[in-house]
């Protein structure tokens, strides 16, 4: 325990990088900073698969160990590297391939052993759930939640920018949320809460305002008029209810 933070395996000399990060999502505005940390490090990864990451030996263990998830497939393949992609899935195939085949064979042999084919498809779904890419993103949302608590709990400057911004979309709150119960104390942890369930309360008051001019644009009569804040209410509640980020149009 350290001021109040516990520390558990986690050393409190953050980076610097992570603090800077952090800052400069909090300048940047926005409903939820996490969101926008994560599409940061998000693109950061994905970005990284069309240069000679995709080749890396400690990154190919990974990746055929792991594959990715349908959405981190869909966004590999819209960008240009198709070829060292392809030979990532290859790989990962080669990899996996004498387990699915193992595993489809034991299910026709047993398809009378209702229960037998229940564990068979657990395993498979368990297959299909794995990501490379969601495997470091929950390692930076860990870090960067971190990373935010503290500041909170031990950074004078930083007090007043998390007391004035929006708060956090839902999920990435439940993250934080849950970060805070394991690392701040009790009396740290009922002062964050007090600080944090005023911003989402009046962030989500503020976007219903918001949202409903968001539809009186659309009337054909008001259709060029309103504000930047109503015309994005749309796009903009959505993050907050579902996490991610839209394109504000």
């Amino acid at each position: 325990m350290i001021d109040g933070i516990a520390v558990l395996d986690q050393s409190w000399r953050m980076p610097k990088l992570e603090i800077s990060k952090v800052h400069d999502a909090y300048a940047s505005g926005g409903e939820c900073p996490l969101c926008t940390l994560m599409e940061g490090a998000e693109e950061t990864y994905l970005r990284s698969f069309q240069h000679s990451r995709v080749m890396e030996p400690r990154v190919r263990v990974k990746t055929n160990e792991a594959g990715f998830c349908p959405d981190h497939y869909r966004k590999l393949y819209a960008r240009e590297n198709k070829l060292g992609l392809g030979l990532v899935v290859h790989t990962h195939l080669q990899e996996k391939l004498p387990e699915l085949r193992a595993a489809f064979e034991t299910m026709r042999a047993t398809a009378r052993r209702g229960r037998k084919i229940d564990e068979i498809a657990a395993s498979l779904a368990r297959l299909h759930d794995r990501c490379f890419i969601c495997d470091l993103l929950r390692g930076d949302l860990d870090r960067y939640a971190f990373t935010i608590l503290f500041l909170w709990s031990k950074d004078a400057e930083f007090l007043p920018r998390f007391r004035s911004s929006r708060g956090f979309c839902l999920d990435h709150f439940l993250s934080i949320l849950a970060k805070g119960r394991v690392m701040l104390r009790a009396d740290r942890l009922e002062r964050w809460l007090g600080d944090v369930a005023s911003l989402m309360t009046d962030s989500l008051e503020r976007l219903e305002r918001e949202l409903d001019a968001f539809t009186q644009l659309h009337h054909d009569a008001n259709r060029s008029l309103g504000t930047d804040e109503e015309r994005t209410a749309l796009a903009r509640t959505m993050q907050k209810l579902a996490g991610g980020r839209f394109r504000l149009e």
